[in-house]
């Protein structure tokens, strides 16, 4: 008398000798590529001077930390698209580094992009907030998304010659 299979479901029958050969997997598709332009216009944020609690009376004080949400449009057409969302705690009072984990960029309609700043990479995204550092040529990862954006992966950049007065970011997702 034969098992029934574990699951319940009989057991898979052997190809017939003779048969018809097995099928090639179809080659796998490129990757797919996104690139979403956005400026960041104008800027609203905030400093929380966390280390004047400590006594710190520096310019810049280990835990102190940015919050802000500005508004996003289109790099092309400057029409409304979403908004930024970030916290950036300073992780260097020496240097004035902060560390932004987790930047969202939430595009009305579509879903957010989350991607993480690195302080050690290279300046941030805004030439003209911190001259005279250039703007950034170090691509930061893109650590998350939702909507059309969920399970992307990626990188966000800015334009090496960007001359905006805000961010200027270059989202690149690839699926």
């Amino acid at each position: 008398m034969p098992r029934p299979a574990r699951s319940g479901r009989a057991p898979l029958a052997a190809p017939e000798p003779g048969g018809p050969a097995p099928r090639a997997a179809a080659p796998a598709a490129a990757p797919q590529r996104q690139v979403v332009h956005v400026l960041e216009n104008p800027l609203d944020w905030a400093e929380v001077k966390v280390g004047y609690l400590t006594g710190c009376k520096d310019t810049y004080c280990l835990g102190d930390y940015e919050i802000g949400s500005s508004s996003l449009v289109d790099a092309v057409t400057r029409d409304f698209v979403g908004t930024l969302l970030t916290e950036c705690f300073l992780v260097d009072a020496g240097s004035g580094r902060y560390h932004c984990p987790a930047t969202t960029l939430v595009l009305t309609g579509r879903g957010q992009i989350v991607f993480t700043e690195d302080p050690y990479l290279g300046p941030k995204f805004c030439p003209a907030c911190f001259p005279p550092e250039p703007p950034n040529t170090v691509d930061y990862p893109v650590i998350g998304g939702s909507g059309e954006f969920l399970g992307a992966t990626g990188d966000v950049t800015s334009p090496a010659d960007s001359t905006w007065q805000y961010g200027d970011f270059v989202v690149t997702l690839t699926r």
